[in-house]
């Protein structure tokens, strides 16, 4: 029978740090010690285990198969290890930490806290924005908002079709006629889809190409409803984004004129089973009903935003 040898912790950490970071220094900056050090002991680990772990040879550092073994079971190992322990160290009702995507945490998150702070004063809450799902370190968060796919560890609950619709301001508005979408083409059309999101929206409306059409790139949704609020302009946008401003009157919402993209619809990815799961679910049962609450077609599916 083999006998069974764990290499010492100091060695396992410093290769996860560095396998994580694809860096020696960056290791070194975040475990406090010096970069030979973090060198020295990935060393002894691969001496130990007999295998090379990481090619040095590449920049940034790259896994050697061997190496992508290991790390896969010492990510999840150390990332469990960190959530136990930080958990003892505070005080019952650790804070939440949530990841939305851009939108959704500007315009409709954001705005909420206070409220969910009233109902759940126990329960503290960190909010990060994110508007790339590959820069998002899914392990930092409890529950994760956004078009993103599940993360692994993670479950989703499946949140309402998204419809999207054109929005414009209240002068904007008046220039429209209602009885024919083809009149938005009159005015300036911004896009975050390379205009991709109003030729689906023309092919859904059954609309023929116009002879002029004045477009405005932008790389977000949400900056697309922000441009077009000062009085000129149209956009597509949804609920989330735009359901405050269509409530509080600054923003026209075309409600009759919606259809649905083939792509990017919102999730609520959550972890289960952990510490926290009282309060994950306390803000799931909130979440959704403000989501309930907040949407605009389901107050009015016909009407809203018509005089």
């Amino acid at each position: 029978m083999l006998m069974q040898i764990l290499p010492p912790l100091k060695a396992l950490q410093a290769f996860e740090a560095t396998a994580r970071l694809h860096s020696f220094s960056a290791a070194a900056q975040e475990l406090f010690v010096s970069q030979s050090a973090i060198s020295h002991q990935v060393r002894l680990l691969e001496q130990q285990l007999g295998c090379v772990l990481i090619n040095r040879k590449q920049q940034p550092l790259a896994l050697t198969e061997q190496g992508a073994t290991l790390f896969s079971v010492l990510q999840e190992s150390f990332f469990r290890m960190r959530s136990v322990c930080q958990h003892l160290v505070q005080q019952p009702g650790r804070r939440l930490a949530i990841a939305a995507q851009t939108s959704i945490a500007v315009e409709f998150l954001a705005p909420r806290l206070n409220a969910f702070r009233s109902a759940f004063p126990h329960i503290e809450t960190l909010l990060h924005m994110e508007s790339n799902a590959a820069s998002l370190d899914a392990g930092q968060f409890d529950l994760i908002l956004g078009t993103w796919p599940c993360p692994s560890g993670f479950a989703t609950v499946a949140l309402r079709p998204e419809w999207w619709f054109p929005v414009c301001s209240p002068a904007q508005y008046q220039q429209l006629d209602l009885q024919d979408p083809a009149s938005v083409f009159q005015a300036v059309l911004y896009s975050s889809e390379q205009g991709q999101d109003w030729q689906l929206w023309r092919q859904q409306m059954q609309l023929s190409a116009p002879a002029m059409l004045q477009q405005r790139q932008v790389s977000l949704a949400l900056l697309a409803t922000k441009a077009v609020s000062s009085g000129e302009g149209i956009a597509l946008s949804n609920s989330w984004i735009a359901g405050d401003a269509v409530r509080a009157g600054t923003l026209k919402a075309l409600l009759q004129w919606r259809y649905q993209l083939p792509w990017g619809q919102y999730q609520l990815h959550y972890r289960p089973g952990g510490q926290q799961q009282q309060q994950i679910n306390q803000f799931i049962q909130w979440f959704c009903a403000q989501m309930q609450h907040s949407d605009l077609l389901a107050a009015d599916g016909s009407t809203a935003g018509q005089d």
